[in-house]
């Protein structure tokens, strides 16, 4: 490429040239060969394109039968109104040559920076031809723009001169480059410049900033300016601290590009400085956890966001009992020791969620967020206390303690909203919770007190009712009774569903509405299932020895459908009792089915390849859409009771029609449909007209005892 420089000798070679041969087109290829240029016609409307060399085709990716005919203009398509598009016309005018820098476009629309170099050739009448050199030269003005911003951004730099410039490209599409960056890149990092504008910023980036540095990246596209901090991983692999000064220097609609220039200083010494400054405030020497200031704010922020999500929290404020024993008979060192140890135990027992904070010497406190109800609280302090009350073994000496709780929960009472409760104070709810300690430390040493009577009258009447359903479950004071189902071709029984009861030592028999609930509340739901699968393997193995062989079917709870081990469990009981897995049903709602899909659907899975059948229990509640089905790996299909309950002697057409089309659904997906809670001979011939295949309510069973199921319906 000729130098800028040469323009007046190359204008006067060109004359030349053309004045010898009579020949433009000659002249050009004589002058400029291996240029990337175009001959244009100015004698002419529109000064048409005559010629463009092979280098022009390739520079701006036009065929040449694209290019002639047109204005070079076209280069830059809607984006005319540019200071460089304007002195090349004025200059043209006068008949002088011109360079000028102007924006343009390639046929796919990626933009360029054009260096044209245009060369009059005068005829008769002024200007008849003018040959025009096309050079990309986007990387030299990111470079001399970049410098010129960097003059401007640096003078607010504020540190120990370790720092670097950079150009950024932002397209609409999402792509980022870095055309330049200055060699201060290297002083940070250790890594070349050329590793940054070949792999870009985010390759550098800490992965824990770099989603949100995609998102700062994202946000410059519409934003004038922007600070930010993030950490940098260097060659050698520490980490920096940077902040990032950056400003948005234009915007090509055409394109989609927009061009930002920035500034990144080196902070880490600032930052530690501050970090250290932050953490003596905030953060218990002995233990790093959180210290009282610190849990304020964390108690604020935990009440919002159960205001947010219709949710309660609560704190809880937990005390060693007679701890100072400990101190005065063996060491303060084995003191703190224990206390580290008893930190470390506490917080594996929270929940990610959780805040664990060191209320002072032998204090903590515990700050549970989002509690789905009140009781909630219950399971996590039982945690906190076996943690506790675990022996401490140090120096071949088992110590063993125990602690006071006091607790706040925030609404006081599950019957309000909690959009509407009033706001408790941070402040006021730790006064809550000590003063709540120290009520339990008076009344009885190693238990727990709720800030709110009725709300420990009822928490302490909870704990009763949940040790009482532990009781039950290792005392056999559970039953189960059964329900048969009816195949409504034949009016055969063809399996059974097991249900649970509870024969309660004062409240009498009590159904599964009464305390199942609670079962899952207290994380219960696997003890209770497996309980349950036993007993019923072991009946269906007795009914198979009597030559009546009935499938059993067995409601799974969401917290055994959870554990990655159910398979394995409902093997080994099949395997225990010698029974088939064919006289196996698992019934799993449709609600608990759906919450975790893919998941439940692997598991279900494992049980389906066993032989042991699988069917979607009260259908019609949760909303399971067609997807679901046949994404879950279902034998059966049972429709809850509220659409056979519509079903009277004159059942509206609507009623009608939606149990046609679940009947239709099952049947078309080679499912066993199962209608619940028939009651009457009217329901039962419409749904036999229906071609549903099973029924299953009181028209002809109530749940009975294993030795009341009738051998045939």
């Amino acid at each position: 490429m000729h130098p800028v420089g040469d323009q007046p000798r190359e204008q006067a070679a060109l004359a030349g040239l053309v004045a010898e041969s009579g020949d433009l087109l000659a002249a050009a290829r004589a002058l400029f060969a291996g240029e990337c240029y175009v001959v244009s016609d100015h004698t002419r409307v529109g000064n048409p394109i005559v010629h463009a060399s092979p280098e022009f085709e390739a520079l701006t990716r036009y065929r040449a039968d694209e290019v002639l005919g047109r204005d070079v203009g076209f280069l830059m398509r809607d984006d005319t109104d540019q200071a460089g598009a304007a002195q090349a016309r004025a200059a043209l005018e006068r008949g002088a040559p011109a360079t000028v820098v102007v924006r343009c476009y390639r046929a796919d629309g990626e933009l360029f920076y054009g260096e044209q170099r245009h060369y009059p050739v005068k005829g008769a009448d002024g200007v008849a031809f003018v040959v025009t050199l096309v050079a990309d030269v986007t990387e030299r003005v990111h470079v001399t723009t970049a410098q010129e911003v960097a003059g401007e951004l640096n003078a607010s730099l504020d540190g120990d001169g370790r720092f670097f410039n950079y150009a950024l490209l932002i397209r609409d599409d999402g792509s980022v480059s870095v055309p330049w960056a200055s060699d201060g890149f290297a002083l940070v990092t250790g890594y070349e410049v050329g590793d940054l504008v070949a792999a870009g910023m985010g390759r550098f980036v800490h992965e824990e900033d770099r989603t949100r540095f995609a998102e700062r990246v994202k946000a410059l596209g519409s934003q004038e300016r922007r600070v930010d901090q993030y950490r940098l991983v260097t060659q050698g692999g520490t980490v920096v601290w940077v902040e990032d000064f950056a400003v948005r220097r234009w915007r090509s609609e055409e394109a989609g590009v927009t061009a930002v220039y920035g500034v990144v200083q080196d902070v880490t010494l600032a930052k530690r400085g501050a970090s250290e400054m932050w953490r003596l405030a905030h953060v218990d020497p002995l233990t790093g956890l959180p210290n009282h200031y610190l849990l304020e704010d964390r108690v604020h922020q935990a009440q919002l966001l159960a205001r947010r999500h219709g949710q309660h929290m609560a704190l809880a404020v937990l005390d060693l009992d007679h701890f100072r024993f400990v101190n005065q008979t063996f060491s303060r060192k084995r003191g703190d020791r224990l206390v580290l140890e008893l930190s470390r135990r506490l917080r594996r027992s929270l929940r990610r969620t959780d805040t664990l904070a060191r209320w002072g010497g032998d204090s903590f406190a515990l700050l549970f967020a989002d509690l789905p109800h009140r009781f909630a609280v219950l399971p996590a302090l039982r945690k906190a206390l076996e943690a506790v009350a675990e022996p401490f073994e140090d120096g071949g000496l088992s110590i063993e303690l125990a602690a006071s709780v006091g607790v706040d929960v925030w609404p006081d009472t599950g019957e309000e909203r909690v959009a509407d409760a009033r706001p408790r104070a941070a402040a006021t709810m730790i006064d809550r919770a000590a003063d709540a300690l120290r009520k339990a430390k008076e009344t009885r040493r190693g238990s727990f007190r709720f800030a709110d009577d009725d709300v420990d009258t009822l928490m302490r009447e909870r704990v009763r009712v949940e040790q009482e359903l532990r009781d039950a479950l290792a005392t056999d004071q559970l039953l189960l009774h059964y329900q048969p189902r009816i195949d409504l071709a034949t009016g055969a029984i063809d399996s059974v569903e097991a249900l649970v009861r509870w024969l309660h030592p004062e409240r009498g028999l009590l159904k599964p509405a009464d305390f199942l609930p609670l079962v899952e509340e207290v994380q219960l739901g696997q003890a209770l299932f497996e309980w349950v699968l036993e007993r019923a393997c072991r009946q269906a193995k007795r009914w198979q020895a009597e030559r009546t062989p009935r499938r059993v079917a067995v409601n799974i709870s969401p917290q055994a459908l959870e554990r990655h081990d159910l398979a394995a469990t409902v093997k080994a009981a099949l395997q225990r009792h010698d029974l088939h897995p064919a006289l196996l049903e698992i019934e799993v709602s449709e609600r608990t089915a759906l919450a975790t899909l893919e998941a439940n659907a692997v598991r279900l899975g494992e049980l389906r390849a066993m032989g042991v059948r699988v069917a979607l229990d009260d259908f019609g509640v949760a909303q399971a859409s067609l997807q679901h089905l046949r994404e879950l790996p279902l034998d059966g299909l049972k429709i809850d009771r509220t659409f056979v309950a519509r079903l009277g002697e004159q059942a509206p057409g609507e009623d009608v029609d939606m149990l046609r089309a679940i009947i239709g659904i099952g049947r078309s997906l080679k499912l066993r449909v199962t209608a619940e809670g028939v009651e009457t001979r009217a329901q039962n011939a419409l749904l036999r007209s229906l071609r549903c295949d099973e029924a299953q309510g009181f028209l002809f069973s109530q749940p009975v005892p294993a030795e009341f199921v009738p051998v045939v319906a």
